[in-house]
């Protein structure tokens, strides 16, 4: 008794079994997660590193070339790269994906532990971040103070960074909330110049009596029998009130109070940051996931907690200044359309082509059983529905309903042999279940290398991938089972149609008629001309249909519309963050006057430690995301708005470059523009002179637009050289000179005012702002020696200097990258430009120029993805051999692989499509498909060769009994696939090129298969044939 027998005799247990898959299928469906795409970047560690007072040369020189060498000899390292402002250093390691983060953060850790007595003293405790995908923020918010209210941003600052996010911190399901946009409290202690002299004091003796008289200190332990208790001297009990009552020194005279020499504020910190939402000055705030939870689960928990939040601090405005959470459940939203539209267009053309109700009723009727055990899959392998695993979802529907029809019809014509319902059921599976399961297979097979693929290839399709092997296996199972247990209640014996199967019959039948008869005549007449046929007019369509791929393009992945526009800018060197603020209201007037605005957040500079808000940039630069309404329901596309944007923001002085680009212009979060030339070497002013050749070089690419450069040498300083013979003589170090110069003109933190509840307040001392104004208060100020004050001159010269606005380093060298974007053009077509403009560009000996853009990564990416399509095609081949125990026949079948390639050639190029990584992955998916095809027409012609018929009247016979189910399977998968080359759902453009590969290969493969393929297994045959007789007569004599 065979399988299906038995389950049908008893299908309790299975159904059963398949019922529960079913509803933990529809349960998992409805709790899986959200995104856009699947988690990609590589896994990061960002090392932020403070030096007070240290310029952006010695944070270079001294600080991120040592830990850059360090961390450039970790184990998977891909990329080490700096970047150095006066202060701040930032380096990045960059790790292989088979790195964990957690092994990264510890190997950092490590390696900076072995170097830190080398680094400079006074560097501030490094601060190390892990970046990942979840450091991109589920949602931002913007707060301010209501209107009427006595608040201002300081305060606000000042609740944003304890009681509020304490309270979002509080909520499930949120890992971190970071707060940006300055504001930093403080009590400012301006000390007056002239006040300091006349009572013979320097701010260091300020300083040092505010810090002893506010401070705690250990007393010891009191150690008894029983117990032991700490004696602490309490000395934190500073007050903002009594702060000028503070003794400064003591003199014959009396005392001396601060309030004689200095002024008290409450103010905050000089801002070297800001931020924007929906364009009025905010505090940012940024909730982000944990790195191993959904985007959307973060965001619900947040919708569930924030209205209570919101009633505990009335006097405070909040507003979503960025999130996407809407583009998010938008995409998905379209995506569940395009599966019901998909689902709906394959039925109703396979009913049209079967014109059977009943039967395709029944094939209707198994999609829902199969999705929903893919679905309790996905869950269990915990993917999210996003664009990616949708997308497999859509592409599998005319895949499953292949599978249930190629029973369904079996069991059908049992049915007709005058079989009763139940042997019908059992026999019609029974001789088909083998079958079907090599056509699964074969699909299988070819879907399995992408599994194991590695790197960013990997990351994207792998879902991809596992979906569509999960739906095939699922709608295998489905097909073996629910449908002979349903087919004895829903297929009956039929004898005649009803009027409309009839109806649809006759029309179905007058198309496909007059095409059996073309492609027997077609082939009677290539037989006789085989050599011409296959050689001249097969491989030469072939050859001609890959040299257009030049004309196609190529890119990484292709840009998509998802309404979101980043607009990253830099004003000119030195300019104030004040004029910067001014300059940024004139280019949010410009956007909220856009059609379609939604809201958009501004940040401006950054703030150590705050890395979800960016950890490089400095007080000129800043970054702007807008959000449009989608495509459906504007005029204008993305790249429109783009250009109109751009040309305003150039109308607007001040700004030294404007970037703006659509969200995903590039694929990874590491590669900085489409187009980085990377240019590395060790001198600055040399690679300043490189780099303007090259913007003006790239001006006259074709396509590319808002070309820049990330520094420029032309940021002005003042530098101050010691006279070294004139410190000794004054018992002075250049220490002590800079020390003095950071404390009088930026402050020096002398203590902090504790406030119970809150981080407290620094207490900061420096001269007033008027005192600090110009180069005579610098060459004036007063040095405090053994022998009495002295003026800054007397001991160093004092010149005005330029220098680089920001330095970078990658590979251990200093680099500066020249970086362009892109409307739709495709990245090879702007490459190959790029390549001939810079390819006599004189470059000296120790300087080196490479392409760091997106091409780098295609490279890569297609690399891994020659060897998938390699290693599918020898597992689809070795699949194929015991299945028609031959090794001639697979090649036969295979023939329909490179006929396919024409087909998705020129379908990119028709549809103005790129060919990228998905639509590489179309072609491995291709073919799998199309060989099932081609194993239809040498199944049906072996089993005639078999039954005694000749070798022409099997082929003939198997034309013209094969063109409907082929015709029909390919028909059904590219109805399935429409929704998809259509871009149904926002985001999808980044997919669709699969689609179009697939539709284009498999409606070119459907009919060249009716033709090359018998005429290949004629050439095979032949061959064998001759060799058979080589064989022969050679073993004759």
């Amino acid at each position: 008794m065979s399988f299906v027998e038995r389950y049908l005799k008893n299908p309790y247990l299975i159904t059963s079994i398949l019922l529960l898959a079913v509803v933990l299928g529809f349960m998992s469906f409805r709790k899986m997660p959200l995104n856009l795409f699947p988690d990609a970047n590589y896994p990061k560690i960002a090392v932020v590193l403070v030096w007070p007072g240290a310029s952006a040369e010695d944070m270079e020189d001294k600080v991120a070339r040592p830990v850059e060498k360090e961390l450039a000899t970790l184990d998977l390292v891909r990329k080490v790269r700096s970047s150095s402002r006066d202060e701040v250093a930032a380096v990045s390691v960059e790790f292989e994906y088979k790195k964990s983060l957690d092994s990264a953060e510890v190997d950092v850790s490590a390696a900076l532990n072995r170097i830190w007595a080398s680094l400079p003293r006074g560097l501030l405790p490094p601060r190390i971040f892990r970046v990942s995908d979840a450091t991109v923020p589920v949602l931002t918010l913007a707060v301010y103070p209501r209107a009427g209210s006595p608040l201002d941003l300081a305060k606000v600052r000042q609740i944003a960074d304890n009681e509020l996010r304490e309270a979002l911190l509080r909520i499930p399901k949120v890992a971190q909330v970071e707060v940006f946009g300055g504001y930093f409290p403080e009590i400012r202690v301006e000390v007056f110049r002239d006040k300091l002299s006349r009572y013979g004091l320097n701010l260091s003796q300020v300083i040092s009596a505010l810090y002893a008289q506010n401070l705690n200190i250990p007393g010891g332990l009191l150690i008894r029998r029983k117990n032991q208790i700490l004696i602490k001297v309490a000395g934190e009990r500073l007050e903002r009130e009594k702060l000028l009552d503070l003794v400064v020194a003591r003199t014959p005279q009396g005392e001396i109070h601060l309030r004689d020499i200095a002024r008290v504020k409450t103010l905050y910190t000089e801002r070297e940051s800001f931020f924007h939402g929906n364009g009025r000055p905010a505090i940012g705030i940024n909730i982000l996931r944990p790195e191993k939870g959904h985007v959307t689960e973060t965001l619900e928990a947040f919708h569930r907690a924030f209205p209570r939040i919101k009633r505990q601090f009335p006097d405070l405005v909040f507003e979503i200044a960025d999130t996407q959470e809407n583009l998010i459940r938008t995409s998905v939203s379209n995506m569940i359309d395009a599966l019901r539209d998909a689902v709906l267009l394959t039925v109703l053309v396979i009913f049209v082509l079967l014109a059977r109700m009943r039967m395709t009723l029944l094939a209707a009727i198994s999609i829902p059983f199969t999705y929903f055990m893919t679905f309790f899959g996905m869950w269990i392998l915990g993917f999210e529905l996003n664009i990616v695993t949708l997308t497999a979802v859509i592409l599998a529907v005319g895949l499953l309903l292949d599978d249930a029809i190629v029973v369904i019809e079996n069991i059908d014509r049992h049915h007709h042999l005058g079989k009763p319902p139940f042997r019908a059921a059992v026999e019609g599976t029974r001789e088909i279940m083998l079958a079907d399961f090599a056509g699964t297979i074969t699909t299988v097979a070819v879907l399995v290398p992408i599994l194991f693929i590695g790197g960013y290839v990997q990351k994207i399709l792998r879902q991809l991938a596992s979906v569509l092997i999960l739906a095939l296996l699922s709608s295998y199972v489905v097909s073996i089972t629910v449908i002979p247990l349903l087919s004895q209640k829903i297929l009956k014996p039929q004898g005649e149609r009803n009027i409309l199967e009839r109806f649809l019959f006759r029309i179905s039948e007058g198309v496909l008629e007059p095409l059996r008869n073309f492609f027997v005549r077609l082939f009677d007449f290539a037989a006789t001309k085989r050599l011409l046929f296959i050689g001249p007019l097969g491989i030469g369509l072939l050859m001609v249909s890959l040299r257009q791929m030049p004309l196609v393009g190529r890119d990484l992945m292709p840009p998509m519309d998802t309404g979101i526009i980043k607009i990253a800018f830099e004003t000119q060197a030195n300019t104030s963050l004040s004029e910067t603020e001014r300059i940024v209201n004139r280019m949010e007037k410009i956007i909220r006057q856009t059609p379609g605005f939604i809201r958009m957040a501004t940040m401006v500079g950054s703030e150590p430690g705050v890395i979800s808000f960016g950890a490089e940039r400095t007080p000129q630069q800043g970054l702007i995301t807008v959000h449009f309404i989608d495509r459906f329901h504007r005029k204008e596309n993305i790249w429109q708005i783009e250009d109109r944007l751009r040309r305003e923001f150039l109308k607007i002085p001040g700004l030294r470059y404007v970037h703006v680009y659509d969200f995903g212009a590039t694929p990874l979060s590491s590669i900085a523009a489409p187009i980085d030339v990377m240019i590395s070497g060790p001198d600055p002013k040399i690679l300043d002179g490189l780099a303007d050749e090259v913007v003006a070089r790239l001006h006259r690419v074709r396509g590319l637009v808002s070309i820049s450069r990330n520094w420029y040498l032309d940021k002005r300083e003042i530098r101050v050289l010691p006279n070294l013979e004139r410190l000794t003589h004054y018992g002075l170090s250049p220490l002590d000179l800079a020390r003095t110069i950071r404390t009088a003109f930026s402050g020096a933190v002398a203590s902090v005012l504790r406030v119970p509840g809150e981080d407290g307040y620094v207490i900061r001392v420096r001269f007033p702002e008027t005192e600090r104004l110009s180069l005579s208060d610098l060459k004036t100020l007063l040095i405090p020696t053994a022998k009495g004050p002295i003026p800054l001159s007397e001991v160093a010269e004092i010149r005005a200097a330029q220098t680089l606005t920001v330095y970078k380093r990658q590979a251990l060298s200093p680099v500066v990258d020249v970086l362009g974007y892109r409307y739709t053009t495709a990245i090879t077509h702007l490459q190959d430009q790029v390549n001939r403009l810079l390819s006599d560009l004189p470059l000296p000996r120790g300087y080196r120029l490479s392409q760091e853009g997106e091409i780098k990564h295609m490279k890569e990416s297609f690399g891994r993805l020659r060897r998938a399509l390699i290693l599918a095609l020898v597992l689809l081949y070795f699949s194929l051999v015991p299945t028609f125990r031959s090794f001639v026949d697979p090649l036969t079948i295979m023939v329909a692989i490179p006929l396919s390639l024409i087909g998705a050639v020129w379908g990119l190029l028709i549809v103005g499509r790129h060919f990228c990584m998905p639509a590489a992955m179309g072609m491995i998916l291709l073919s799998g498909i199309v060989v099932n095809n081609s194993i239809l027409l040498i199944d049906f012609i072996k089993k005639a060769r078999a039954e005694g018929k000749g070798r022409r009247e099997a082929i003939e016979g198997a034309i013209r009994v094969r063109t409907r189910p082929i015709v029909m399977t390919a028909l059904g998968t590219i109805t399935g696939m429409l929704p998809i080359a259509a871009e149904r759902a926002l985001g999808l453009e980044r997919l669709s090129p699969l689609a179009v590969v697939a539709i284009g290969g498999l409606f070119v493969s459907t009919f060249l298969t009716l033709l090359y393929v018998p005429l290949f297994y004629t050439l095979f045959e032949d061959l064998k044939n001759k060799l058979s007789k080589i064989r022969r007569r050679f073993s004759h004599e």
